[in-house]
């Protein structure tokens, strides 16, 4: 079950990470559950903004894209979202769930300088 694999997710990206897991939240359909919130998150959000913030992370197209099976490009495995305090991954579990797991910056460290010095070289380019 989607539930059980987004604990031992939990479970594995805390004992990585610890406090720097900020959210690990199952994607279903048009809902959704929190598996876990930090404090600092669960201060931070009403129940209603915390809401927005998973509804713009819901795909409009299945995650896993049988059309692109067979591409040089392969299948969807994750998708990564950089954003200003944190580094969201977001896995698939069928074609209808995802996890999305958050991580601080400071926990998604090495991905952020990685991303940034390709932002750099796109920047110096435009």
């Amino acid at each position: 079950m989607v539930e059980e694999a987004a604990e031992q997710l939990t479970e594995y990206v805390y004992d990585r990470v610890g406090d720097g897991l900020r959210t690990v939240v199952i994607i279903k359909g048009d809902n959704h559950e929190i598996k876990y919130l930090n404090d600092d998150l669960q201060q931070g959000y009403t129940k209603e903004a915390y809401t927005e913030v998973v509804d713009t992370f819901r795909l409009k197209d299945p995650f896993l894209s049988p059309g692109l099976a067979g591409k040089p490009v392969g299948e969807r495995r994750a998708l990564i979202h950089y954003h200003e305090n944190a580094c969201v991954i977001q896995l698939p579990y069928s074609e209808s769930e995802t996890i999305l797991l958050s991580v601080s910056r400071e926990a998604g460290q090495n991905l952020i300088e990685f991303i940034e010095s390709c932002l750099e070289i796109v920047r110096e380019q435009s």
